[in-house]
């Protein structure tokens, strides 16, 4: 069976993929899909952080030893056309957080304000 793959003719976007190592446990038995995880900042030395709830974790920029490609299927119109993959991004890089998070902890002399 063939898959038609195309190439968009306009310039693709270059994604990252985010690697989790270790287990993600919630405080419910909710699942994740589709919710916020997380807020992923880069410091001035392009170091990731990522903050998840009260933790925070220190990760890493890591080249992908081969580049992955993003697509999207399209469905055909009518019959006459047959459905097709289009490559809309590429991953290159992936940002990997593998030490363990690490508590956030206001100093006792810093006043929240509610």
């Amino acid at each position: 069976m063939q898959i038609p793959v195309r190439v968009s003719g306009e310039g693709l976007g270059e994604w990252m993929m985010v690697e989790l190592q270790g287990v993600l446990k919630t405080s419910s038995q909710l699942t994740m899909g589709g919710k916020l995880l997380g807020d992923l900042h880069f410091n001035k030395q392009g170091i990731p952080i990522l903050m998840i709830g009260h933790h925070i974790l220190h990760g890493s920029v890591q080249d992908l030893p081969k580049p992955l490609a993003v697509m999207r299927k399209v469905k055909a119109d009518d019959e006459a056309q047959e459905s097709h993959y289009s490559v809309t991004a590429v991953m290159k890089r992936k940002v990997i957080f593998k030490n363990r998070p690490k508590p956030i902890v206001m100093p006792e002399n810093v006043k929240t304000v509610v």
